[in-house]
């Protein structure tokens, strides 16, 4: 209702602001509606304009953060293969000491069983001389 009312009225340029009868401007009902339709579309557009540029400013934002919290990750993920890769190193080094270990292991027990068939066969020996003399 409102704009109808103003639709109606008849505008004047703005540099016309005198009260001068020949310096006001007046202009058809038609035209002056158009212009306020022009002007009303112009309003939200900028309107538009401002929150599509707000939109875009959060959305860079974001953007940034994101690509922040990615190459945070990507760190993380090299330092994590890295930790892998000692690990790994690690696990091979200890199933090389396990092998030696258990090659030592077997070696000793050869030794003690060669140490114990010398000594038994030491000690009969002994006894066989100490009773046959």
């Amino acid at each position: 209702m409102i704009s109808l009312i103003t639709l109606s009225l008849n505008a004047s340029s703005q540099t016309a602001t005198t009260s001068n009868k020949d310096s006001l401007v007046v202009l058809p009902a038609k035209v002056a509606k158009l212009i306020a339709k022009d002007l009303v579309a112009y309003d939200g557009l900028k309107v538009e304009h401002k929150a599509t540029l707000d939109l875009l400013a959060n959305t860079e934002t974001k953007v940034n953060t994101q690509s922040s919290i990615i190459k945070q990750y990507e760190i993380k993920d090299g330092q994590w293969k890295q930790m892998m890769t000692n690990y790994d190193a690690q696990v091979l080094a200890y199933k090389n000491m396990t092998a030696d270990l258990q090659k030592d292991l077997r070696k000793a027990k050869v030794r003690g069983f060669y140490n114990k068939f010398g000594l038994t066969l030491g000690l009969g020996i002994v006894t066989y001389l100490y009773i046959t003399k």
